[in-house]
């Protein structure tokens, strides 16, 4: 296997496939989980209704399969997404990926946040819990005390969600986001990225994981400078 090769086979395991689509056929799906195992990826993210279909082709990969709870705001009561938690669980998703309800912290309710978070931690089971934080609606200072009220509700990793809003994500919104964060949390960022060097950038600002809905392209796009070199962080 040249360098080359090494380099995208590394990079596969730090990538999601994000398929979210909302007109997405059931052959769709499967096709892009199977194309997830065969490329390596970490995992891919789809809605509930998804869930089977996924981890059924996935079943004898390393791939992950995460469900979205919330999505794509978070602006649902907390009983329906510890609901949909449960559903995902019984359903064979590995991980949850929560949006968070950005109003409660704006409504002054941090014990109605947190509860939320720990409702579907206590949902998910042993499953890890990502906190999405969807782009630009928290501000710095409610951006740390969500991220503090997630790791204190269990949650060790914090994803941004790009895609909602008119400006493009770039990695400066995540090291924003990331100088707000408890010391050891992890990271991942989602949005509408294609470049390999978009994701790349990401990557060496210190997220751990890229959700994209082209992972064949951003793998098989823009080359990488020093291939020789981890061109990101474990």
């Amino acid at each position: 296997m040249s360098g080359s090769e090494e380099s995208c086979s590394e990079l596969a395991k730090h990538l999601d496939y994000t398929l979210l689509k909302p007109d997405a056929t059931l052959l769709e799906i499967k096709a892009r989980c199977q194309e997830a195992a065969e490329l390596g990826l970490y995992g891919v993210t789809v809605h509930s209704s998804r869930v089977v279909a996924a981890a059924l082709v996935l079943e004898d990969s390393s791939v992950n399969v995460t469900c979205v709870i919330g999505f794509p705001f978070g602006a649902m009561d907390s009983d329906i997404k510890r609901y949909e938690t449960e559903a995902a669980v019984d359903l064979g998703a590995h991980e949850i990926a929560l949006v968070v309800n950005p109003a409660t912290l704006k409504d002054n309710q941090p014990k109605v946040f947190f509860r939320e978070l720990r409702d579907v931690v206590e949902a998910a089971d042993v499953r890890p819990v990502k906190a999405v934080f969807c782009q630009g609606l928290l501000s710095e200072k409610e951006a740390r005390e969500a991220s503090g009220l997630a790791r204190e509700a269990g949650v060790h990793t914090i994803e941004l969600l790009g895609g909602v809003r008119p400006e493009p994500l770039v990695p400066e919104d995540f090291i924003k986001l990331r100088d707000q964060c408890p010391e050891g949390m992890q990271f991942k960022v989602t949005g509408p990225l294609l470049r390999q060097s978009e994701v790349l950038a990401f990557l060496q600002s210190g997220v751990h994981w890229v959700g994209t809905p082209e992972a064949r392209l951003v793998l098989e796009g823009d080359e990488i400078d020093e291939p020789d070199q981890k061109p990101f962080r474990d």
